[in-house]
């Protein structure tokens, strides 16, 4: 988008600068209507250079806010991922522990009727 918008601004402001380059070698009118001429035409051509910097620019703010709210999104969306990796490790480990208690468990009881019974 950049290289089209720039191209263009390019093409558009030599097209301007040959049509008026032109206009000037072709007319027959004396030097004071030609100058008058020129100015109008050169304000006409910087006014639409301008318009057009000016909707260059609300593209590259529209742009901007776009990139900006998907990168947030992106943010957000790492950082539920970050929040439910730590919550499946978590349990995990809680899972772990509660398997090694019930795996302990009928161990500590043998050992309890083994030394009932002695």
């Amino acid at each position: 988008m950049d290289n089209n918008g720039g191209n263009f601004m390019k093409g558009f402001l030599m097209g301007g600068f040959i049509g008026a380059a032109l206009g000037i070698l072709f007319a027959p009118k004396p030097g004071r209507d030609v100058r008058e001429n020129i100015k109008d035409e050169s304000e006409e051509l910087y006014d639409k250079a301008k318009d057009e910097l000016t909707k260059l620019k609300q593209e590259l703010d529209n742009l901007r806010q776009k990139v900006s709210e998907t990168l947030e999104k992106g943010k957000a969306a790492f950082k539920e991922e970050e929040i439910s990796r730590e919550e499946r490790e978590f349990e995990e480990e809680i899972k772990g522990a509660e398997e090694e208690k019930a795996a302990e468990a009928p161990k500590q009881e043998k050992a309890k009727r083994g030394s009932k019974s002695k």
